[in-house]
């Protein structure tokens, strides 16, 4: 004789619960973590009362560094792009910036346009060497799995 549900009580049990070891039938599981509806429910109030404790929207402290120096960076290239506009500075400056796939491109100066283009060839020839040493390394992992298998 087939076991019952140990959560409804009514249907026929298939699985068995991975966190409190019940058997339970495929309406009081959970097929993607492998637990049952009430050790589901568990973690849930778990997670929400350590959500209250730790904040969601914290950075780990690299995230924060680095935020905080490409903000200085900016903010610096701001500064010498309004210098330069109201005070005539006599240098010149191009600055490209790739947020995602959406170039910034920013320029100053006397030889600005000529500056552009420098940082935007500069800009491409890194480009070109990351999507060169990526595949290398790529290229170089799979070599390791395939020798290690």
């Amino acid at each position: 004789m087939r076991k019952t549900c140990e959560i409804c009580g009514s249907n026929p049990a298939m699985y068995i619960c991975s966190e409190c070891g019940r058997s339970v039938c495929p309406e009081c599981f959970e097929p993607n973590s492998w637990i049952c509806s009430d050790c589901q429910r568990k973690k849930k109030q778990e997670h929400a009362q350590e959500g209250f404790e730790e904040s969601l929207t914290s950075f780990p402290l690299f995230m924060k560094i680095f935020l905080a120096g490409f903000l200085l960076i900016f903010l610096g290239m701001v500064i010498l792009i309004i210098a330069g506009l109201m005070g005539g500075i006599s240098q010149s400056f191009g600055l490209v910036v790739f947020i995602g796939p959406i170039p910034i491109i920013l320029g100053t100066g006397k030889y600005s346009l000529l500056a552009i283009l420098l940082a935007v060839l500069l800009t491409i020839l890194g480009i070109i060497l990351f999507v060169i040493f990526r595949k290398w390394g790529f290229q170089g992992a799979l070599h390791k799995d395939i020798e290690s298998v």
